[in-house]
């Protein structure tokens, strides 16, 4: 079992918080945001612990300062779906906040983080009647509904097969071009392309036998990326390289 997540005591300036590159803080006021630090609580997590669960009431906000958090979708028979992956800095289980509903997924770390928690009351206090706060939010609930939409229609419409290649352009690194290292093991990966495991590696093996990508435990390097986007499912296809 992970242990607890510890309480610590936030290290960082307040200028240098990661937090502050959130379009949600742009134009929050330097009082406001002083207040945010002294009244958000920070905690350490190691990978495993959960942050909320499926079902539980949203009590207020949680903010990740570092690391990631998959936010998965507990199924029928016991198969879960990634429905999300959360990266440092961003907002997460805002959704049921907001609306006054019970938490529809769980949140689980992925890998060490350091996440802030600000409870209902502090939020309102500090941040509810800022407009240009408000705003980002509207904008944020309607970027996620398209991205929930098109995770839906790519699930109906495309193959095991279509939707790995498509997770494998969209993990490429940027400071080695053609090598994706693959942070997920083999089950995550599978809950986010809503398939079994086997499945995956099955698709994996058929794309080395092809001559499409080269795997070595969890590293793959894309051998041929165009023939690659070709099998990739569109609708979860990055865009390319202007580079």
């Amino acid at each position: 079992m992970p242990s607890a997540a510890e309480v610590i005591h936030c290290t960082k300036s307040d200028r240098a918080c990661p937090l502050l590159s959130l379009p949600l803080f742009a134009q929050v006021p330097a009082d406001r945001w002083r207040r945010f630090i002294e009244l958000a609580t920070v905690r350490e997590y190691q990978r495993g612990n959960i942050l909320f669960y499926q079902g539980n009431p949203a009590l207020g906000l949680y903010f990740i300062c570092s690391g990631r958090v998959k936010v998965r979708k507990e199924g029928r028979f016991g198969h879960d779906q990634i429905v999300r992956i959360a990266e440092a800095p961003d907002l997460l289980g805002d959704r049921a906040f907001f609306s006054q509903s019970p938490y529809a997924a769980t949140g689980e770390v992925m890998e060490q983080s350091t996440i802030c928690f600000l409870e209902a009351k502090s939020f309102w206090d500090i941040l509810g009647q800022e407009n240009a706060t408000l705003r980002h939010l509207v904008r944020r609930f309607a970027q996620e509904l398209g991205h929930a939409e098109e995770l839906m229609h790519c699930l109906a419409a495309c193959t095991v097969r279509a939707r790995a290649a498509a997770e494998l352009l969209r993990s490429d690194d940027v400071e080695k071009k053609d090598e994706v290292l693959l942070t997920e093991s083999r089950i995550e990966l599978a809950q986010i392309l809503g398939t079994t495991p086997e499945a995956v590696s099955r698709a994996l093996a058929e794309f080395s036998d092809k001559g499409l990508i080269a795997v070595k435990g969890r590293k793959v390097r894309i051998l041929d990326e165009e023939q690659l986007r070709r099998a990739a499912c569109p609708h979860r296809r990055p865009p390319r390289s202007l580079a």
